[in-house]
């Protein structure tokens, strides 16, 4: 099947050889290196290089941040990134040198801007505390006391002016009271008053709130200050836009900094592995995992790097739990990232790709089922394919996409739909035949959940659990296929009802009888086997949602058609057919998208909760060999 068979793999090499062999494993990208469990060994300390590596690769990201802010590259969403071959990525340590140089100079750029924006935030922060007292025409250096007077100048909440008329009105005789303005939520206020009424004044100013202005080291009035201050920030504003200008020759250093970033995560890989290793005195030991079919690239690889190293293959033993690894044609591939969504199969268990793909297909196509719709689709994840050229997971939904795009067309020929123009010949039309079409849904969910069930049965038997097989799995196919062929009967009548009843009460009389036989007693057995029997409300329910099929189709043909109403509605003078065409465009625009989302989402959970359900293994991890990979750069030629 598509799942690939795993061996193990153990090697004992001299320690002078540990970096050579680690690199050449990486550059082959074919083993899963694994923690040593030989207790014999001790384990492996990281080089000293780790550090090191991961101080300077902070430094690359703090420079590419830094020079992110300034770059003004336009890339849009189709442009691909960079591609570079191993082997300059294996040499970019050539590069260091002029890497330190843009490090050291984004550093000291950073710590100047930053130094400037504070200058700036404070100037700004000085303004906005002078501005209640803009009217204030004396200046602050006579804000002063002498031996006779205190003065004050602050603010005080303008939802306490009753609070204040009344402390004013009670020191009327000791002290003068200068409102200057009104600033928002504050009224600026200047207090001269007696010194022996200094205290008391004070206080009852600011148990209302009053705030006192900062005027320490300050000359002039503040409408001057304010001006000269408001001079300083904007003058370091346009010190600022000096300084960013000169940052934009930064960003021609990007692309060295980001295959830096590369080749530096590679190497940080590599030496992190060495914690898996187990060592003597003079010798490492490494074990992992690779696909059976390498095993000859493997063997090569190793020796090449040291030739009198100890290989050994072996096969998994029963404890084990190897890493799942999955190989698929070029038309499933893309769908491994729909069951990667839902979770990584047990390396024992079962592939579900293939057959998936095909319901996937079918499904998909039948929720959108529009001929324009599909060739929209389609094209369009092929322009984004060829252009952007993705990779990992986001390279396989668009993959599916494009597939999809194809099974939607091939429904639109078959319901005769395109943009939902009236008139097109179809063999079903979903809303005038809108119970076949409902029936066709149905027929394809149990059909569906059919499969999942004999996938189940397959898994059981190949597991050597043939009774399982027959009573789990087996009696509900029975009682779902002899369910199908009475009702089927009862409308066209024959023998059939009379074939249906009898496969369907066989199912049951088998699911009674054995459903049960885990458990202890014979009563708890007759128990659990007359209890299996409401399992059929679920199957029940499995089967009805299905008819989301219908529902999302005919969702998308109604929207289809509200917007061509509404286009032409507008359509009679030559500018209504300007504005007509453009509402069909956004119109038809929107329920593509709308529509793929909503299909791809009730496709997936169908899959995942009515098929799944009837066989998946999951709790697989995916095996991840130690390689090259790339978080900046498309590389080419990878390994395979």
């Amino acid at each position: 099947m598509a799942i690939l068979r795993m061996k193990k793999v153990a090697l004992i090499a001299h320690t002078d050889n540990r970096s050579a062999v680690l690199q050449s494993l990486q550059d082959i990208g074919a083993v899963e290196v694994v923690s040593t469990q030989e207790q014999e060994l001790s384990a492996v300390e990281a080089s000293g290089t780790l550090p090191a590596l991961e101080k300077r690769l902070g430094e690359v990201r703090e420079a590419l941040d830094v020079i992110r802010n300034y770059d003004e590259s336009k890339t849009g969403f189709l442009t691909p990134k960079p591609s570079i071959t191993i082997d300059k990525l294996k040499n970019m340590q050539q590069s260091f040198e002029l890497e330190d140089k843009a490090i050291e100079q984004t550093k000291q750029f950073s710590d100047d801007m930053n130094a400037l924006k504070t200058r700036r935030h404070r100037l700004r922060n000085r303004v906005t505390q002078l501005e209640p007292y803009a009217k204030f025409d004396a200046p602050l250096e006579s804000v002063r006391d002498n031996d006779y007077t205190s003065c004050l100048l602050g603010t005080i909440p303008t939802d306490k002016m009753d609070a204040y008329k009344d402390i004013r009105k009670k020191f009327e005789q000791t002290a003068y009271f200068e409102e200057i303005d009104q600033h928002k939520d504050l009224l600026a206020l200047y207090v001269v008053m007696a010194k022996d009424a200094d205290e008391e004044l004070t206080g009852e100013l600011k148990f209302i709130g009053f705030a006192e202005a900062y005027t320490k080291e300050l000359y002039g009035t503040p409408a001057d200050l304010m001006f000269d201050l408001n001079n300083e920030y904007e003058s370091l504003g346009f010190e600022t836009e000096e300084y960013e200008e000169k940052a934009k020759k930064f960003v021609d250093d990007k692309l060295t900094l980001q295959a830096i970033e590369d080749y530096l995560l590679n190497e940080i890989a590599r030496e992190r592995c060495v914690e898996n290793l187990g060592q003597t005195g003079s010798a490492f030991m490494l074990e992992g995992w690779i696909v059976a079919d390498g095993e000859p690239t493997v063997k090569k690889a190793i020796l090449d790097a040291a030739p009198e190293s100890y290989i050994e293959f072996s096969e998994p033993e029963r404890e084990d739990l190897p890493p799942t690894a999955i190989s698929n044609g070029s038309i499933v591939t893309p769908f491994e990232g729909v069951t990667e969504m839902y979770g990584v199969p047990s390396s024992k268990g079962f592939d579900p790709n293939k057959l998936m793909s095909i319901f996937y297909f079918l499904i998909f196509g039948m929720m959108m089922a529009d001929i324009a719709y599909g060739l929209i689709l389609s094209l369009g994840a092929l322009l984004v394919l060829k252009l952007k050229k993705p990779t990992g997971t986001f390279r396989k939904i668009t993959g599916v996409i494009m597939i999809c795009g194809i099974a939607t067309t091939l429904w639109g020929f078959f319901f005769g739909n395109v943009f939902a123009i009236e008139g097109i010949p179809s063999v079903i039309n979903p809303i005038q035949d809108a119970i076949l079409m409902l029936v066709l849904c149905l027929g394809l969910g149990v059909v569906h959940i059919l499969v999942g069930l004999g996938i189940g049965a397959y898994m059981a038997i190949r597991d050597g659990r043939v009774w399982d097989a027959i009573f789990d799995k087996g009696s509900w196919i029975m009682i779902l296929v002899g369910g199908i062929m009475l009702a089927v009967g009862m409308m066209m009548g024959g023998v059939l009802t009379t074939i249906g009843m009898i496969v369907a009460l066989m199912g049951f009389a088998i699911l009674i009888c054995t459903a049960g036989r885990h458990k202890k007693g014979i009563f708890r057995k007759m128990i659990g086997g007359l209890a299996s029997v409401y399992d059929i409300t679920g199957y029940v329910s499995d089967i009805l949602s299905y008819s989301r099929i219908f529902g999302m189709g005919l969702a998308t043909t109604v929207i289809a058609m509200v917007f061509n109403t509404i286009a032409g509605l507008f359509m009679g003078p030559w500018w209504g057919y300007i504005i007509g065409i453009i509402v069909m465009t956004i119109g038809h625009v929107f329920n593509i998208g709308i529509n793929t989302l909503g299909s791809f989402v009730h496709t997936a959970r169908l899959q995942y909760i009515e098929f799944f359900s009837k066989f998946y293994e999951g709790g697989g991890h995916a095996f991840m060999p130690l390689s090259v990979r790339t978080k900046n750069h498309r590389l080419e030629n990878p390994p395979q």
